[in-house]
């Protein structure tokens, strides 16, 4: 098994093997991915690197094929390959690259696409940052290699068009004045098949209620009440509820507007969150009572310093440590919620503020051009950085099917109806099949 250790020194961290010995590239890319990654994206890969070698060195089939994870490109997809088809019982096809170079085509195991896609990124950044390095001398198994220059021209004539066309650059695409964006091509050798996100589409207004209502019983103090009705308020991710300071409220002075970070912003205070006055007074109240030493900066008598910023956080451990994601979900949302029969993860609350918001907005429009300013300006309250909204659309038409199909059911009933009216065929008249059955069935 492979593990990761704590260091010391220019090593901050050591990857051991199954005989406990260093192993250098796993140990290189824990202490250097910080460089391109958020620690939480760098934590969440090295778990997915160190099963996957932690397999292949014990695997029968690996060790027998001589096939070793730093070796050539050819090496490194026969281990994956056989981890994906036999691990995660997924079935590959053959297709051609624009270049015209083979690639593999991944058809996922319901419910393991999360998974998959985690590790295909993990190997990617780890190449990656071996070859940066010149640790790795081979071309990236992960890549077809003529792919990316081929995208490169395929992007640049595509903004040649745009140019030519308009006499001028494309506008960003924030600006709402161009309906042009970059083209998104890949060279990945592996493409996961048919694997469209779609979101979760919670329409239950009475979610928020429940959820609070089981935490006040099953003991929630006031900490863990202002967390949960933070993320029910502003649909914001876990780790960005329990990493707010007191910086970030001190841009609203200390009333109903955070700066937060975002997914990706590698510790930048990028987006705001906007919390209800109830969500306030219970903050209020928490920071009263569990946080006393924070007063003097909610009533200006002590001056924020810009050293401050990551020793002032609003949510902490009994013990006096910051709040983590994980030490939240693990003792203080899911044991409760679980005994009280309520499976729900921390990022359902997101998707459920999103179905809440476009229900609201899609009920108040005024007019098309309203709904789309309206859908345009949650997309900015969210933070996302692509256009997400298509996806949550998919996932309200998926969830209004089984309504539309009642609807058309109850339309054939009625037509039917009619009909026999019109033939003056009595209701209460049976077929002669109905007879014959039955009389088959006693």
């Amino acid at each position: 098994m492979f593990r990761l250790r704590r260091g010391s020194g220019d090593f901050l961290f050591h990857v051991t093997d199954s005989q406990g010995l260093p192993h250098l590239s796993l140990t290189v890319y824990a202490c250097r991915a910080d460089r391109y990654h958020s620690p939480a994206t760098v934590k969440a890969y090295l778990r997915h690197l160190l099963a996957f070698f932690s397999w292949a060195g014990q695997d029968e089939t690996v060790k027998r094929q001589d096939w070793d994870l730093l070796g050539n490109s050819g090496q490194v997809r026969a281990v994956l390959e056989h981890f994906l088809t036999t691990q995660l019982h997924c079935t590959l096809f053959f297709a051609r690259e624009l270049s015209g170079e083979d690639i593999r085509k991944v058809q996922v195991t319901w419910g393991k696409a999360h998974r998959i896609n985690h590790l295909l990124a993990a190997l990617r950044s780890f190449y990656q940052l071996l070859i940066s390095m010149q640790l790795y001398s081979h071309s990236h198994p992960l890549d077809v290699p003529r792919a990316k220059n081929m995208i490169a021209e395929i992007r640049q004539q595509h903004l040649d068009d745009f140019v030519r066309m308009n006499h001028r650059p494309p506008m960003p695409s924030d600006s709402g004045i161009d309906h042009w964006r970059p083209l998104r091509l890949t060279s990945s050798y592996y493409r996961i098949k048919d694997n469209q996100w779609i979101p979760e589409y919670l329409d239950d207004p009475g979610l928020m209620g429940n959820v609070l209502t089981v935490g006040e019983e099953g003991g929630w103090d006031l900490q863990d009440i202002a967390i949960v009705r933070i993320l029910f308020d502003t649909g914001c991710r876990i780790h960005e509820a329990c990493a707010l300071t007191v910086h970030d409220w001190s841009a609203s002075g200390f009333r109903n507007m955070f700066m937060s970070l975002n997914k990706g912003s590698r510790g930048k205070r990028v987006k705001n969150i906007i919390i209800t006055d109830k969500t306030l007074k219970v903050l209020l109240r928490h920071i009263r009572t569990n946080r006393p030493e924070l007063l003097p900066y909610l009533n200006e008598r002590t001056v924020l310093t810009p050293g401050d910023d990551h020793q002032l956080s609003l949510f902490c451990t009994k013990r006096g440590r910051p709040l983590t994601p994980d030490y939240f979900r693990r003792y203080r949302w899911t044991p409760v919620l679980t005994t009280a029969g309520l499976n729900i993860r921390t990022h359902q609350v997101r998707h459920w503020f999103v179905t809440m918001a476009l229900n609201e907005i899609h009920h108040s429009a005024d007019s098309e051009s309203d709904l789309i300013q309206k859908r345009s300006a949650l997309q900015a309250l969210m933070g996302w950085r692509s256009d997400m909204l298509p996806a949550y659309d998919q996932a309200r038409q998926r969830h209004d099917l089984p309504l539309l199909a009642s609807a058309i059911h109850a339309y054939i009933e009625d037509k039917q109806l009619e009909a026999r009216t019109a033939y003056d065929v009595p209701d209460s008249e049976e077929s002669q099949g109905s007879l014959m059955l039955k009389e088959m069935l006693g």
